[in-house]
């Protein structure tokens, strides 16, 4: 049977929504200076306050407990800031409230919006010039004494030792935890946080469309320190990051406090109605359309990127639908797996949608051997199933050295790395030599500190000119726990007269000018590798 409470804040939502109706009439109270700081009480559990003078949260109570940790804010942009200018606005005779934190200086606003009944604080961010440092973050740090449960590959609480830099730990045991080890793609990301205690703390990602990354990308979310709870919606990072930053409004996002369970996604289409800068879904168009091609049975995605946002679609049936764009601009791809196939320009509309047919087919595999899918992924070689919630290091992970054939690709590796299994020694037979040698594809995923293939065989070593330097997204990938980076393919022609009919050797290396300790080491990740008479 359904608590009290539950059915209380079911009938509040809906009587909420009619508010909000209401707010679209300017029923509201005029701003006002919050030089005191800021409190609200939802009426069901949930209350906080936020700092009149800097704009972080600094207490958040669920049933009367305080989750915030201690010497912590409960929520703030970044690590917080010592000053901002506060202002508040009530709606509906105090039944919601919009509390604004403006610091001019770097040009961020963080607004927070909070109803009765609704055990939600709903945020967004409006960010209005390049950040130094280049990151943007919400960030909730809350009291691991009380929310006990969250992704244990993201503990690292009382870790005895790093592995690397200061964000990535090791056990006695030998595993390995890390805070980016609790990541999700975008595409799938569902509601994340922790939990104990009869309490939950979740962030609802809601509207991602102005983070950086494209549907495939991942970073942090939830990190137990020890100290505190860190639960993080992140807009933009350097991360291993493929695009630039957003400018604009960020969101809206939320914080939603529980008894426990994980909320459900949710729209939020209501703040239009009081969050300044957000676009209704009326000041907003669509994307729909056609895709085929040859895909070799994987999902295929249909994703948009511009300046005013990124967006996507999955394909179904050979069709797709992309809603609630903001107007502008776009590249449109298509994506087997997470490769992308095929990219064109668009133009969305507000309140119309645009009509879209696309093709593009995944690479032919290779005739005379094939490791490895070509779909932007490492799936398949060895440790890539467990590369996203472990360190290189870890002792559950499978050894990175040792001879390989391409008889049994499981135990190929899904990296390389100059310092630890560089170079690989692959083992493949030929029947007859191919006239006019053989063209070898190496399709990567990723790659760190300039690091990019090489090969030699039967006397033979490929020109540097084979091997262009990689984009340098100057950033740690698979020690990090991701693959995604910017998929690049490399092509080598191998004359005949380095192979012969019978067992031949490859030799594929790292090719970088840098260096680096194991595996920071300069390396890359491998997406598949093909051979075909050239």
């Amino acid at each position: 049977m359904p608590s009290k409470k539950r059915k209380i804040l079911a009938g509040g939502l809906a009587t909420v929504a009619v508010l909000a109706g209401a707010g679209l009439l300017g029923v509201g109270q005029p701003w006002a200076s919050a030089a005191a700081n800021v409190s609200f009480d939802t009426g069901t559990g949930l209350s906080f306050i936020v700092n009149g003078t800097n704009g972080n949260m600094t207490s958040l109570k669920h049933n009367g407990t305080e989750l915030t940790a201690s010497g912590y804010a409960a929520g703030q942009f970044e690590s917080g800031w010592s000053s901002a200018t506060v202002t508040s606005k009530t709606f509906n005779n105090g039944s919601s409230i919009l509390v604004s934190a403006a610091n001019t200086s770097i040009g961020v606003t963080q607004y927070y919006f909070a109803r009765k009944n609704d055990n939600t604080i709903y945020m967004a961010t409006s960010i209005a010039k390049a950040l130094n440092p280049g990151e943007a973050r919400f960030i909730a740090r809350l009291k691991p004494s009380v929310l006990t449960t969250s992704p244990a590959a993201a503990k690292t609480a009382n870790a005895p030792t790093t592995v690397e830099g200061s964000d990535v730990f090791a056990f006695a045991n030998g595993q390995t935890a890390s805070k980016f080890y609790s990541s999700q793609r975008l595409i799938a990301q569902k509601p994340f946080g922790a939990s104990g205690n009869g309490h939950g703390a979740y962030i609802i990602p809601a509207y991602t469309d102005m983070t950086s990354g494209g549907p495939f990308f991942r970073d942090i979310e939830v990190n137990d320190t020890g100290s505190a709870v860190n639960i993080t919606h992140y807009m933009f990072s350097g991360h291993q990051q493929t695009e630039a930053l957003r400018l604009g409004l960020h969101g809206p996002y939320a914080l939603a406090i529980t008894d426990g369970a994980a909320p459900a996604a949710r729209s939020m289409d209501f703040l239009a109605s009081f969050i300044p800068g957000m676009l209704s879904n009326a000041q907003r168009g669509g994307v729909s359309g056609t895709a085929s091609g040859t895909w070799n049975g994987l999902k295929a995605t249909v994703g948009l990127s511009g300046t005013n946002g990124q967006y996507w679609g999955q394909v179904k049936s050979g069709k797709f639908v992309i809603g609630h764009v903001k107007p502008g601009t776009y590249q449109a791809t298509l994506y087997a797996g997470e490769l992308s196939l095929k990219t064109t320009t668009i133009t969305v509309k507000a309140g119309a949608t645009t009509s879209l047919a696309i093709t593009g087919s995944v690479p032919a595999a290779g005739t005379l051997f094939q490791l490895g899918t070509f779909d932007g992924t490492p799936a398949g070689f060895l440790n890539a199933d467990k590369i996203e919630t472990m360190h290189p290091s870890d002792k559950r992970m499978s050894a990175w050295t040792g001879s390989k054939t391409v008889s049994d690709q499981k135990s190929f590796p899904m990296a390389e790395f100059k310092s630890v299994n560089s170079p690989i020694a692959l083992g493949f037979n030929l029947s007859t030599v191919p006239a006019n040698g053989a063209k070898l594809r190496i399709a990567t995923t990723s790659s760190f500190a300039g690091g990019r293939p090489a090969v030699s065989i039967g006397g033979w070593t490929s020109p540097s000119s084979a091997s262009p330097a990689p984009a340098n997204l100057n950033s740690r990938n698979v020690t990090r726990g991701t693959w995604r980076g910017i998929n690049t393919t490399y092509t080598f022609t191998i004359p005949a007269s380095a192979l012969k009919a019978g067992t031949n050797t490859l030799s594929i290396s790292v090719l970088s000018g840098s260096s680096g300790d194991t595996f920071l080491s300069p390396n890359f990740i491998f997406d598949g590798l093909a051979l075909d008479p050239a």
